[in-house]
């Protein structure tokens, strides 16, 4: 399926602004190109689903979270084609979410692999993926303090915060 078809496809299901990017890599200038993919949240389940049409397991790879300041915005990065010579297509799928309702549906029941990215964005962010079942931490310590989000432009640190983080760190330096 080529980038025109792909594109096709989601103007034919989606009410979605869409952006395609081109660029070259490596010696021989070989052409990638990424479908860039902004959405409303209420659609955000249907267009994963939609990626099944395009390749029976597509490739998740991360999820990129960016505060914007009032919002969050969210960016899910994929692959369909994956796995066939110069036939990958990157899909990048970003919804918006209002910090006053950070919660989206979680994609690991079609993705298990997207499980990791779900619980750092939910630890650094603080969105909350519905239907998300381990939300232990994964990179900040378990005494970490509850509503406190490390990646949030609003976010400030009082010292006795980042001590305790220096602590837990400087703790598990000694034991390995």
């Amino acid at each position: 399926m080529n980038v025109s078809d792909i594109v096709g496809e989601i103007e034919k299901n989606f009410k979605a602004e869409i952006k395609v990017v081109e660029r070259e890599y490596g010696k021989k200038k070989v052409k990638q190109s990424t479908i860039f993919v902004r959405i409303e949240r209420g659609n955000f389940r249907k267009f994963v689903e939609f990626l099944f049409t395009l390749q029976q397991y597509p490739h998740f790879s991360v999820i990129s979270a960016t505060d914007l300041g009032g919002e969050v915005e969210l960016v899910y990065h994929f692959s369909v084609g994956y796995g066939d010579f110069n036939g990958e297509k990157m899909v990048s799928l970003g919804v918006t979410l209002p910090k006053s309702d950070l919660r989206i549906e979680s994609i690991t029941d079609l993705i298990p692999g997207a499980l990791i990215s779900e619980r750092e964005i939910h630890e650094m962010v603080g969105v909350e993926f519905i239907g998300l079942k381990d939300t232990r931490h994964f990179f900040l310590p378990e005494n970490w303090p509850e509503g406190k989000y490390p990646w949030r432009r609003d976010e400030t640190f009082p010292d006795e915060m980042l001590n305790k983080l220096y602590e837990t760190w400087r703790e598990v330096d000694k034991n390995e």
